[in-house]
């Protein structure tokens, strides 16, 4: 399982995945080359990291990776103008996409129980999985249909 949190909630959620059998638990990072703490630019240093964790249970999960060393720091690159902004947290289609690569297999099913834009279940599909995602906000989950996953048969099919 992977799960996006800020730094300070991390020892929170391994505790808890603690509870629910995930024992084990790798510390990712998310390096962006800009910061959203525009408003204290007047500060020597600004926050530019977002944060998760890999949670699972007895063993290590699968890593696709061709051989190649995995760092838990990953680069935040922002998506282009092709991929519509929809929700102030949605994380970018790349990122997501190379984070499904390696952690899944082709024909892996991919589950976003906060999904918001939809950009992981885009990710998921660009990548040959299939994904199921669950957002209680309307207005998200009808702009995630109209602009995001309509661009899945645009694009892919």
């Amino acid at each position: 399982m992977i799960l996006f949190c800020a730094f300070e909630q991390m020892q929170y959620y391994i505790e808890l995945g603690k509870r629910y059998g995930f024992k084990h638990y790798i510390p990712l990072i998310f390096r962006k080359n800009f910061s959203a703490q525009v408003l204290k630019a007047n500060m020597k240093i600004v926050g530019n990291c977002e944060y998760g964790l890999v949670l699972y249970k007895d063993k290590l999960p699968k890593f696709n990776n061709d051989g190649q060393m995995i760092f838990n720091c990953f680069d935040w690159v922002r998506d282009g103008n092709d991929i519509p902004k929809i929700h102030p947290t949605q994380k970018p289609v790349a990122l997501l996409r190379r984070l499904i690569e390696i952690f899944t297999d082709r024909g892996d099913v991919i589950i976003d129980p906060c999904a918001g834009s939809g950009s992981s279940l885009y990710a998921a599909a660009s990548c040959g999985r299939r994904a199921y995602g669950f957002e209680i906000k309307k207005d998200f989950y009808k702009l995630s249909n109209e602009k995001m996953l309509s661009r899945i048969e645009q694009t892919l099919f």
